[in-house]
Order: C-alpha cells, then sequence, then structure tokens
C-alpha cells in the first residue's frame, strides 16, 4: 500500500458520498480512536452514543452530565481513582460512588477493557 493511499478510497461508490463525514482521511492518519470514528457517519456514531451511554446521553440532566464528566476524567486518567479525585477537587469515595453509578445506569463494567474502549468511543461519539 502506498504512502499515498487513503483509507476509503478503491471500491465502488467509495468517492460518491459527499458528506462531511464520509471525509477521506489519510490511512497515516488513523492512528487514534478518535481519527478512526471521523470516517464514521454521523448518524451511526451518535446512535453508537446513545446506545453505549443508556440514560447518560440524556445531557439535559445535570446529575448525568456530571457523571459524563467523571467518566471522561476517569477514562482521560487511565481508570485511576486517586488522579481522577484530584482532577475533579473529590474525594476518592466520591469518585467510587459516581463510577458504580455510571456502570449502573450504562450496564457496563469499568473494570474490563472493553467495557471502557466501549464508553471511550461513545464519548468521542457525543
Amino acid at each position: 500500500m502506498g504512502r499515498g493511499r487513503q483509507a476509503g478510497q478503491g471500491g465502488a461508490g467509495a468517492a460518491e458520498d459527499p458528506s462531511p463525514a464520509a471525509r477521506i482521511t489519510a490511512i497515516e492518519d488513523l492512528t487514534t480512536l478518535d481519527a478512526l470514528l471521523t470516517g464514521i457517519p454521523a448518524d451511526v456514531r451518535t446512535a453508537f452514543g446513545i446506545h453505549a451511554l443508556g440514560p447518560l446521553a440524556d445531557d439535559t440532566n445535570p446529575s448525568y452530565r456530571m457523571l459524563l464528566e467523571t467518566l471522561d476524567v476517569f477514562l482521560a486518567h487511565n481508570g485511576s481513582w486517586a488522579r481522577t479525585a484530584e482532577a475533579l477537587h473529590l474525594h476518592v469515595n466520591t469518585v467510587h460512588y459516581r463510577i458504580q453509578r455510571v456502570e449502573i445506569l450504562t450496564g457496563r463494567d469499568l473494570a474490563r477493557l472493553d467495557h471502557k474502549l466501549d464508553l471511550k468511543a461513545a464519548l468521542l461519539c457525543r
């Protein structure tokens, strides 16, 4: 594969979708989950985010927004309870409680890597 090759090139109809979500990304740029998700159509990203986050996808609820912020910081700090607590200026027990609520509401277990990845992708899809 040549260095100039683009993701999404080739195949019938590859260049027929003019939507922004169909933006062609250089394969060399596909180094992160965020970069990968930019190639997914917006409606699919939105549906995935809503489904994976469950009730937390309702960001009109202030309690759910707080839980989403905690989840985002928790994942950004590689699941470190102490660093998350420090970043959010909370007691570590509060972080434990909030993450437990996230797990209950989403049906995900944040001790599992695949569930962490699902929720990280869902946050990026919002």
